[in-house]
């Protein structure tokens, strides 16, 4: 590994916002809830292994995205968070829940913080600058 390389590492690892680092160790968290639910319940109906493997693989690959600053999991990350508002109301329609009950409020409450963080303005330069500062541009003297 040559030295620009070196110092290239050095310098993303301390660009990482804090916030990142909770919300990868959060959605480890839940790969892991996903695997410890699916291996509970056994494999009675529609094969819920395989869909436990695929949400697992997912949010595994999500969570490294993100410890890696890659910008196609910032994407990925927030197009997860906007389907999953529409999952939560359409879930809370489909049960007869109220939008202001407890069952409803509580994750999208969650999501609309996280989506809020990913969006804000210093987690997006971090993500969309990929890798590159722009220079600033000197002034013309005519």
């Amino acid at each position: 590994m040559t030295t620009s390389d070196q110092e290239a590492i050095k310098l993303r690892r301390a660009k990482r916002p804090k916030g990142i680092v909770l919300m990868v160790v959060a959605l480890y968290g839940a790969a892991a809830l996903v695997v410890i639910s699916a291996l509970a319940t056994g494999g009675s109906d529609v094969m819920p292994s395989d869909v436990a493997s695929v949400v697992t693989i997912y949010l595994i690959a999500l969570a490294f995205g993100l410890w890696r600053l890659w910008r196609w999991s910032w994407f990925a990350t927030v197009i997860m968070f906007i389907l999953s508002t529409f999952y939560v109301l359409s879930n809370a329609q489909l049960l007869g829940n109220s939008i202001l009950s407890v069952e409803v409020i509580s994750p999208l409450l969650l999501i609309v913080l996280a989506l809020g963080y990913l969006l804000s303005k210093d987690i997006r330069t971090v993500y969309l600058r990929n890798g590159w500062e722009p220079v600033e541009e000197e002034e013309h003297r005519t």
